[in-house]
């Protein structure tokens, strides 16, 4: 029974979270959108060249 409560729990908090999610995604402008993905390309090239010297 507990787990079950549980459970169902679990999977309203799952669907609030993604509409959450999709909720913010929605409310950004084209140049927020713009500079997180200049952002995450530094990420990315970063990340890159740090496993590169690790080997």
């Amino acid at each position: 029974m507990i787990l079950r409560i549980l459970l169902i729990d679990m999977f309203i908090i799952t669907i609030f979270m993604y509409l959450l999610l999709l909720g913010a995604s929605k409310c950004k402008t084209a140049e927020e959108i713009e500079m997180e993905d200049i952002e995450q390309m530094e990420q990315l090239k970063n990340n890159c060249r740090r496993q590169s010297n690790d080997k």
